[in-house]
């Protein structure tokens, strides 16, 4: 990553008329309330086109000309726990997701593991595969990006960023850059609680887990066998096996330790 400005005088050296424009924007008394007042509507929202518009609500709001918002699990190489919500080209999207750009995107393996927004352009690429899928996103307009991961805590597995863009080389190395860093962040963190919940709540109904299955996800994750739960729970071996049977059955999955890692995936339990 490149150093930092040794004076305020060179803070923004590369901001151009985009940064300019970013910086009149985020001028506004407004901007932040704004922004928070859309953050604080999505919690509310009843659906994936209500939180949607919202989202697209808030990328405007934040000065941004195209965005996406991406939740996924980190270390998985799949699409199947990969949630994607866009406000840019539509064929930009379809070409990532059928490519399977999502594995190689060293956008969002910066945001698997730093917490803190970053400039797109300060991040060294050199992997020809993560450079096809930042050239991808120049192509589609993210010519100036800001990062900005969205995390629950230590013990989730499931991790977002929201990518903000601009067709202007330098747009967000601005003099706004700090406001907009943090009105971001509201932004992404209500959308991945919005997911997270989201996803616990379908979970939940799907497989009418039960406190008493929770328990048994819990001794699991601990490692505990099947005799020492049932030795805690004072109930039979062949009662925690059967319980954990019912349970895998529900949630789909072949074994106890799958059945734990959906449970962490969507937030049921912190691993």
């Amino acid at each position: 990553m490149r150093s930092g400005p040794s004076s305020p005088d060179d803070t923004y050296p590369q901001a151009a008329d985009g940064g300019d424009r970013l910086l009149a924007h985020v001028s506004d008394s407004r901007y932040t309330a704004r922004v928070a007042a859309i953050a604080a509507n999505i919690p509310a929202a009843a659906d994936q086109p209500a939180v949607h518009a919202l989202f697209r609500e808030g990328v405007a709001a934040l000065g941004a000309e195209r965005a996406a918002f991406v939740s996924f699990v980190r270390d998985d190489t799949t699409l199947s726990s990969c949630r994607f919500m866009i406000d840019c080209d539509p064929a930009w999207g379809r070409m990532y997701l059928d490519d399977g750009h999502f594995v190689h995107d060293p956008w969002l393996a910066y945001a698997a593991h730093h917490s803190e927004p970053v400039l797109a352009d300060e991040l060294e690429v050199v992997d020809p595969l993560q450079r096809r899928v930042i050239d991808l996103a120049v192509r589609a307009g993210f010519v100036s990006a800001l990062l900005v991961p969205a995390h629950s805590g230590a013990g989730h597995a499931r991790i977002s960023a929201l990518c903000l863009g601009a067709a202007a080389p330098g747009y967000f190395d601005s003099p706004a850059l700090p406001t907009v860093r943090v009105s971001a962040r509201m932004l992404a963190m209500e959308l991945h609680d919005w997911w997270l919940a989201r996803l616990r709540r379908s979970l939940v109904v799907r497989a009418r887990l039960s406190h008493d299955d929770l328990v048994l996800l819990h001794h699991q994750l601990q490692g505990h066998s099947s005799k020492r739960i049932a030795a805690e729970l004072q109930v039979s071996k062949g009662s925690v096996d059967c319980r954990f049977q019912r349970m895998n059955a529900k949630l789909g999955v072949p074994n106890r330790r799958m059945a734990v890692k959906l449970a962490i995936e969507c937030g049921l339990i912190l691993g």
